[in-house]
């Protein structure tokens, strides 16, 4: 494996603001986090406290007013509506989000979301279908449809209105729909390209409610008007689970979407939260992504993501439990397919005698499941710091990109050797023939040196410096108050130089832990590390994020190592 150089870089260096601007924000280290974060002095009380009041007008995307238009003609004249979802958490979040909101309104609304092995990304005409036999005459795309342009017209022959809701780079030509919503149109003047669909489709539920309060849809006692705040749960999962950062409007779905599944409303996530073992009270943002969105994903990698929509709409608590268990069982194959996948993935890259010299990876293996490639090349986008593409049986791929790279456009000026593509600059879609597999490898090495800014190396960003002294339980509580983090809003990391390791031990799963001298009750540990136990001693400088480690009903201070190097 190509030894990469690892740097450690200090953001204080570049902070715009100086921590001291921060008056009313006692804890230093924290002023210090809202610095690093260029958040500025006057936007500190917003940032820290996020409310809906911060969200921005749902009118401002364009074609939304149209879309909703569609809508309520659909509403009035009491015609189906049909929801056609991606499979993935984004596209089951967006699916549950607007079935629930037009059930509130009235309508029948039916669903579909397609089989991943069978139909693959996107519109079919398979799914059309389906819809249409079940009486839909409006149909909306939710996280997909932006490049389906030949299966929208083929809705449209059907006798169908489309509305596309997705947050993916926009093609040359937009796709022949009724409305077309997604902020990355170039006459888009919402500027809201940190959105996903399920933020997209937030946005459409609140043009909507507003449109019909205008018209006096809810003047009566029985049609109350929703109350879009119980719906932020689902909101701030596919969030989170889409990787999207938490800035501007996501902060504030994310955080009062965590209020939400934390008052126990939907019993699909109350399930959820069972089986993943994760209590409500403690609930964070990285659980959404780590424990509750791998769940839900599994039923769209290796079952039907049409089982995850319909967990979270249940009803029903025992058939809530009995449906989490079935995601928890898929997740845990989904993750020994992993596993093996990234084993034998990673034994490719080895044995390739020009490893060293590609600008990005692009690996084929007829065995390897589809359903698991995107999550496969993240681990080995992660590990080598460089653009992976992982194809797999039906050559449908999946690539994540790496910091200074835009994978989306590297593939899109690799693309005439390609049946099919889709995404964003840090993970795609892919359908190839097998034939053009070395053709589309080189096209792809070339088109990453061309777009690439920065050499692959390993960075890792720092908010500061701690003693051991201050590593204290409430200093974890005071720094939550900039939670929650993600990407675009990172976990602070800290650095601890000259700390001493004792009683380490190599856990199950390849992880280290260890006490430091010095320190009562102190605890560090290092996941996956299990090649690095030998340096995990001795006199070290480590860089790593706060945490607290529960155990036996007490709670202790904890150092997540990223990194660690030898003292100087």
């Amino acid at each position: 494996m190509q030894d990469l150089e690892h740097r450690w870089i200090d953001r204080r260096s570049n902070a715009a603001y100086h921590p001291d601007d921060y008056e009313g924000v006692e804890n230093a280290l924290l002023r210090q986090v809202l610095s690093n974060r260029d958040i500025s002095p006057e936007g500190a009380g917003g940032f820290l406290n996020p409310s809906l009041g911060q969200l921005g007008d749902p009118d401002r995307f364009i074609d939304m007013e149209v879309a909703v238009e569609l809508l309520i003609d659909a509403l009035k004249r009491e015609r189906t509506i049909g929801i056609f979802g991606d499979y993935d958490v984004d596209g089951v979040t967006s699916t549950t989000l607007l079935s629930d909101m037009l059930h509130m309104l009235g309508s029948r609304v039916v669903y579909t979301i397609p089989d991943r092995l069978r139909e693959g990304y996107g519109l079919s005409h398979a799914g059309v279908d389906r819809l249409a036999e079940q009486g839909a005459k409006l149909l909306v795309t939710v996280d997909c449809g932006i490049t389906d342009d030949e299966s929208i017209a083929y809705a449209k022959s059907k006798g169908l209105k489309v509305v596309v809701i997705d947050h993916h780079q926009v093609p040359a030509k937009l796709p022949r729909a009724d409305a077309v919503v997604n902020p990355h149109r170039p006459d888009c003047p919402s500027g809201a390209h940190h959105l996903c669909a399920v933020g997209l489709t937030f946005y459409l539920c609140a043009s909507l409610r507003r449109a019909m309060r205008v018209q006096g849809a809810f003047s009566t006692h029985s049609n109350p008007e929703p109350d879009l705040r119980a719906m932020l749960d689902v909101v701030a999962l596919g969030t989170v689970a889409d990787v999207m950062p938490l800035t501007h409007d996501n902060r504030v779905f994310v955080a009062r979407g965590l209020d939400a599944i934390r008052a126990g409303g939907r019993l699909g996530l109350n399930a959820l939260l069972d089986v993943a073992k994760v209590e409500q009270s403690r609930l964070r943002s990285g659980h959404l992504g780590f424990q509750l969105g791998p769940r839900i994903n599994a039923a769209g990698r290796l079952g039907l993501a049409d089982d995850a929509v319909a967990l979270l709409k249940t009803p029903h608590r025992k058939t809530a439990m009995q449906m989490a268990m079935r995601l928890d069982k898929m997740n845990n194959s989904r993750r020994e397919i992993e596993h093996a996948t990234v084993l034998e993935a990673c034994e490719m890259i080895d044995a390739d005698l020009d490893a060293a010299s590609r600008a990005c990876h692009v690996l084929y293996s007829p065995d390897w499941h589809p359903g698991v490639v995107g999550i496969v090349a993240s681990r080995l986008a992660e590990r080598y710091a460089l653009p992976v593409l992982v194809i797999g049986a039906g050559g449908r791929g999946s690539g994540r990109s790496v910091p200074g790279v835009d994978l989306y456009q590297a593939i899109r000026a690799s693309s005439e050797h390609l049946l099919g593509f889709g995404g964003h600059a840090h993970a795609a879609g892919i359908q190839i023939e097998v034939g053009k597999l070395n053709a589309f490898r080189e096209s792809m090495h070339h088109e990453v040196l061309k777009l690439r800014k920065i050499e692959p190396r390993k960075d890792y960003y720092f908010d500061g410096e701690l003693k051991l002294a201050s590593l204290k339980s409430d200093l974890v509580s005071v720094l939550n108050q900039a939670a929650p983090y993600g990407r675009g809003n990172p976990e602070p990391t800290w650095v601890i130089r000259g700390a001493e390791t004792r009683s380490v031990k190599l856990l199950r799963g390849g992880h280290l832990k260890a006490s430091l001298m010095g320190s009562q009750n102190f605890e560090v540990i290092m996941f996956g590390a299990e090649e690095r136990e030998r340096e995990f001693s001795g006199t070290i400088d480590m860089l790593g994020t706060l945490g607290l480690n529960r155990w036996q009903g007490r709670e202790t201070p904890q150092l997540v190592v990223k990194d660690f190097r030898r003292s100087q």
